[in-house]
């Protein structure tokens, strides 16, 4: 029987339907609609979640890779030095409540590999790569798919990279070698050499310059320096000379490899400066100890409590003739102390020389000689990947 119009309570006539049916599959719908939302409101949260995840464990992998760069030294000594900096990352995930466990780490002399997870001998090891995963669990996927965890994997490359210029952060006093062979121009780790050379009067030095320099350099020195210079370069204000060498953040004129540095060479002695140079040593929790550790078994320069504020980058030069000196490369020298706070000032007089030890090549931010030194004796760490 066909059902009749019926009249509702505004006087409008509401045509018949099945209304139950219409009901179903407002439940139906509803319901459908309802698992959609959940999955697109899980799809959101754990899709964010995975991208959280993977920032903190590439931030972790990043610091990782660059702390284990930086320790470094083409020795076995090294590359244990890099696996426990990788261990010892304080990065966390999990919204930085999980510790990254079980990282992987692996060391190549270049970057198109191979790579090595324990090389021997580690000669020229220069490249850490450290790579990591970690289990994110998921909260809403697993409602509309059987997936309950993500694996979020991530991965960083760090590497010793060869410097040719150093537009600030030398000291402003130089080494000197007539041998142009990088990474250590003819210098010996452990010895004793110039940095700032004793007054020559025009046919002896006055007093005797440091042990490790050959003849060939004092030579080069007595013949192109003369009486006029000693060495030292930079700055001539004592406020400024104080920034170069105990923060090293005031040097006055970039220098680079090849360069000419003669025309900023200044003039006679700088015995005042001396208290600065024992500032910086008094900065080291190790006065004691003058000597450079083996580089072939320690990936530190001397002790084993130490700072590195006694390590002092300098220039490496050849004094080529009376108006050119050529910037060969860099090194660093570990400055001397005599246990208390006044080595220099109390040790050397305006015609003294200021004697420091050839400590290897120069690692910026590290207390070792690096891995590989290039042909320059210097080198930064940075991610190359």
């Amino acid at each position: 029987m066909l059902k009749r119009p019926v009249e509702n309570r505004n006087g409008l006539i509401v045509p018949p339907g099945p209304k139950g049916r219409e009901r179903g599959a407002i439940l139906i719908t509803m319901a459908m609609s309802a698992i959609a939302l959940v999955g697109i409101l899980g799809l959101a949260v754990d899709v964010g979640r995975m991208f959280i995840a993977k920032n903190e464990t590439q931030a972790f992998c990043d610091s990782a890779a660059l702390a284990g760069a930086l320790v470094l030294d083409g020795t076995s000594v090294g590359i244990a030095a890099a696996k426990t900096a990788v261990a010892n990352s304080t990065n966390h995930w999990n919204l930085d409540t999980s510790s990254v466990t079980s990282p992987t780490v692996t060391f190549a002399t270049s970057l198109a590999g191979p790579w090595d997870t324990n090389p021997s001998p580690a000669t020229g090891y220069i490249y850490v790569k450290v790579s990591s995963t970690v289990p994110l669990s998921l909260y809403f996927l697993p409602i509309v798919a059987s997936q309950t965890t993500q694996n979020v994997i991530a991965t960083a490359t760090a590497g010793q990279i060869t410097i040719t210029s150093f537009p600030e952060g030398l000291s402003p006093y130089t080494a000197v070698s007539t041998i142009t062979t990088g990474p250590d121009f003819g210098l010996v780790i452990g010895q004793s050499y110039d940095i700032q050379w004793p007054t020559y009067n025009g046919s002896t030095f006055l007093s005797q310059p440091c042990t490790g320099d050959s003849p060939a350099s004092k030579n080069a020195v007595i013949a192109n320096w003369g009486s006029s210079n000693s060495g030292y370069w930079g700055a001539t204000s004592n406020s400024v000379i104080e920034h170069e060498i105990v923060d090293l953040n005031a040097q006055t004129t970039p220098v680079a490899v090849g360069d000419n540095i003669f025309p900023v060479l200044t003039n006679g002695q700088k015995q005042s400066q001396a208290s600065y140079l024992d500032e910086r040593v008094n900065q080291d929790v190790n006065l004691t100890d003058n000597t450079v550790g083996d580089p072939t078994t320690s990936n530190t320069y001397y002790g084993d409590n130490h700072n590195g504020r006694r390590l002092l980058p300098v220039p490496i030069v050849d004094p080529l003739d009376p108006t050119h000196t050529k910037v060969l490369g860099f090194g660093q020298f570990l400055l001397l102390s005599n246990g208390k706070s006044d080595y220099y000032k109390k040790n050397t007089n305006g015609n003294d020389p200021f004697c420091a030890i050839y400590a290897g090549n120069y690692l910026i931010g590290g207390t070792g000689s690096g891995a590989g030194g290039g042909t320059t004796g210097a080198m930064r760490v940075k991610l190359v990947q």
